[in-house]
């Protein structure tokens, strides 16, 4: 020990550790250490490197130490053997930008950060790398005794010194307050501290734009809850139109039943509370689909005014669900009774409820309102402020099942038109300029198949004619199902000399078997060479066809098309048959194995037959054979209800499709 080092002696008895450690501090910061040059030169060393104020190893241990005549002892070491003054020990601090008063806080060291706070105040909002001051940590750690003391000196610095903010509204890095991480803790205890001394904090928005009061809800604390709801909102201000600090947003955001009833036990006015969007807790309850929680604030509504009011953008909570085909909200609120008429509730642009759902292609709504009985022909018809009824908004974004099932409502009319004087089979038909998209070639069949007319304005139509390139097309598709065709042929004709089974040789005994078939008895021989001699004449009638198409008019040619290919689906439905047949003749000695390929021929059968009823199912729709008529609706069922779903917008990217 040097002789510039004081020993204060130290009784074990002595319980004055205050008065004795506070006097060992005093002297410390009045005492004067001269600087050597190894000293002087490592100083400038570090400084050169950026770390003249990293934390020595030596403070580290001083901190953990269990009393704080210990941690004074290491600061006395420290000053002497470095040469530094006292405040430049405390102006250390670690890798993570912690202060000592930081760590001592963390340890929970409740005595050395009495000692610091008291000498070295301004450590009271010194920041970390996080943004963190002491009372941050203190409330992060639940030290509520350390909290106490924190804002107790504090609160004793700010009273000597004026424009010193609030500690308690001091923010980290996320933005977050000490109330922020208090509530966050879960602690009652320590979240009642800060609470106490300073109660509006309770509304301060982080950088994620949530309140201590927003995360009370999410933390599902109802003890903290209760204690942070008895502060109003700012009297002199509007409500805050804020998401962040609605109580009833984050019990909807966390699908809490409980809590929304004891929120609305204490504050049922916070149901009118709106986040920044003007949208109540009835719009998001109806936003996300938490139907549980929309009932609850439905019935605990003081009136029926609050789900009949708007967001910014006139949007009823109803219109949400609808739009976001929450289809069991939207059930919630039709089985309430309403002082007003459906066809009443319209957005900014005039649209009702099933305006909403059809313009989003929610076809789940859309087929549930159809059939509820409050939804009446005025409301399946009604224009908005652009003229379009529910489905003119289904065909401008080629929706086919939405249409699929406004078309199959008697009330519906298809022949309204809108203010630019079109149906909306007028908007399918226009919808693609240069090529055909899946979607609209489905709305275009649904249309037909509901036997509405095609009036197209001419004019209209003239400036979205197709290119050239669709001219080809039939040409192209001509092309194709020749060389299909012209295969079909070859395959059907070296199968029928190929018979199942083989035939007699021409040295057979009897002179009448020689060069026939061999299994020709057998029943399903006549069904080989049967289904075979079908799919061979068909494949050549298809062919002939087709070569005829290629040198008439196109009004002719898609006609004769049309034959050309029935004639290839029966073609491609009685080759499968006749394979089938072919390998059940050669297995007939093995029951188990013939029962089997009878089975799976039959099946895939089936499912030749309906893909092919699927590729030619609109020519079904248009042909007055009542037989084919059918199979073609049914397959166009098939696909718009169960196959195919197109209930997303179309992309603007892809230009098959509809720009909206």
């Amino acid at each position: 020990m040097t002789r510039d080092h004081v020993q204060i002696p130290i009784d074990p008895d002595d319980a004055n550790w205050r008065g004795r450690c506070n006097r060992r501090m005093k002297e410390l910061k009045n005492k004067q250490f001269p600087s050597d040059d190894a000293a002087s030169s490592g100083l400038m060393h570090k400084e050169l490197i950026g770390e003249k104020n990293v934390m020595i190893p030596e403070l580290y241990k001083g901190v953990e130490k269990e009393k704080v005549d210990e941690f004074v002892d290491v600061l006395e070491q420290v000053c002497v053997q470095r040469k530094l003054a006292l405040c430049d020990v405390f102006d250390q601090v670690t890798r993570a930008g912690d202060s000592m008063l930081h760590m001592a806080v963390r340890l929970g060291k409740e005595k050395i950060v009495e000692l610091i706070s008291r000498h070295f105040p301004k450590l009271l909002i010194r920041r970390n790398v996080r943004g963190d001051t002491p009372l941050h940590v203190a409330v992060r750690f639940k030290h509520c005794g350390i909290v106490k003391l924190i804002l107790s000196q504090y609160g004793t610095e700010k009273a000597k010194h004026d424009g010193m903010k609030d500690i308690t509204r001091e923010k980290n890095e996320h933005g977050d307050t000490p109330l922020h991480e208090a509530v966050n803790s879960k602690d009652f205890g320590v979240v009642k501290v800060i609470f106490d001394a300073d109660k509006d904090v309770v509304h301060c928005l982080n950088k994620s734009k949530r309140s201590p009061l927003f995360l009370a809800v999410v933390n599902g604390n109802k003890d903290i809850l209760n204690l942070l709801l008895k502060i109003p909102f700012p009297a002199d201000k509007r409500l805050p139109q804020h998401f962040g600090n609605s109580p009833l947003h984050a019990a909807i955001l966390e699908r809490n039943p409980d809590l929304i009833e004891e929120i609305l036990k204490e504050r049922p006015e916070l149901v009118y509370l709106r986040d920044e969007h003007g949208g109540t807790p009835l719009h998001y309850a109806a936003y996300v689909g938490y139907d549980e929680g929309f009932h609850i604030l439905l019935q605990n509504s003081k009136s029926d005014q609050t789900a009949l009011e708007g967001n910014k953008k006139g949007h009823l909570p109803i219109h949400l669900a609808c739009k976001k085909g929450h289809i069991k909200v939207v059930k919630k609120f039709l089985q309430h009774e309403w002082p007003i008429k459906l066809h009443l509730l319209l957005n900014q642009k005039g649209q009702n409820l099933l305006h909403v759902a059809a313009k989003n292609g929610r076809s789940n709504v859309v087929q549930y309102l159809l059939k509820n009985p409050k939804i009446n022909d005025v409301t399946i018809n009604q224009t908005d402020n652009d003229g379009n009824t529910p489905l003119h908004l289904a065909s401008m974004n080629l929706f086919p099942r939405v249409v699929y099932f406004m078309t199959g409502d008697k009330r519906t009319k298809v022949d309204l038109l809108n203010n630019k004087g079109l149906r909306a089979q007028d908007i399918v038909r226009l919808a693609g300029k240069n090529q055909r998209s899946i979607r609209q070639f489905l709305a275009n069949l649904v249309f037909k198949e509901a036997g509405v007319p095609l009036k197209v304005n001419d004019v209209l139509y003239s400036h979205h004619q197709p290119s050239p390139k669709p001219e080809m097309s039939l040409k192209d598709l001509l092309n194709t199902f020749l060389v299909v065709a012209t295969l079909m042929v070859t395959v059907t004709f070296a199968a029928a000399f190929t018979v199942p089974g083989g035939v007699y040789g021409s040295d057979d005994p009897d002179p009448e078997k020689r060069g026939m078939a061999v299994l020709a008895h057998k029943p399903f021989f006549w069904v080989f060479t049967t289904f075979n001699v079908i799919a061979m004449y068909s494949s050549v009638i298809a062919c002939g066809l087709m070569l005829m198409a290629m040198i008439f008019d196109r009004k002719l040619a898609t006609r004769v098309t049309i034959l050309a290919m029935l004639c290839l689906v029966i073609a491609f439905l009685t080759v499968p048959v006749a394979f089938m047949a072919a390998v059940r003749l050669v297995v007939a000695n093995d029951s188990a194995l013939a029962l089997l390929i009878t089975i799976i021929g039959g099946l895939y059968t089936f499912l030749i037959l309906l893909a092919l009823l699927s590729g030619f199912f609109p020519v079904g729709i248009g042909l007055k054979i009542p037989l084919l008529r059918h199979a073609g609706r049914l397959v166009l069922w098939i696909l718009i209800t169960k196959l195919i779903d197109y209930d997303d917008k179309p992309q603007k990217e892809d230009k098959t499709r509809m720009v909206n």
